[in-house]
């Protein structure tokens, strides 16, 4: 994964689940969108106030070749770049996506 840089084109807060399944199942490629679910303490600190109840702060997307992972960090989203299918030498995204579920789509990778 690259060191994560400002997600161009995001907004300054964090996205709704409807902003969240809206902004990425209108693309093609994308097969699911999955969103991780934070406890109530990581929530205070992640999410700022007046945000949505159903706020997201992490989202991957995952593609026919591909996750990419977003993040809301420190009032902006981070675009931590994508990690490819078919790369052998990164470990398994199963790992990761174990603590998130999926929003939109259907996950065909585990």
């Amino acid at each position: 994964m690259d060191e994560p840089e400002p997600a161009e084109g995001w907004p300054d807060r964090p996205l709704s689940e409807a902003e969240a399944k809206a902004r990425f199942t209108e693309e093609e490629a994308v097969v699911a969108v999955w969103v991780m679910d934070h406890t109530t303490d990581i929530r205070s600190v992640a999410v700022p106030s007046g945000a949505p109840d159903d706020a997201v702060v992490d989202v991957v997307v995952e593609t026919d070749t591909g996750f990419d992972m977003y993040s809301f960090t420190r009032g902006q989203w981070m675009d931590y770049g994508t990690q490819r299918k078919d790369d052998t030498e990164s470990p398994s995204m199963a790992g990761t996506l174990e603590s998130y579920r999926v929003l939109a789509g259907e996950s065909e990778s585990f």
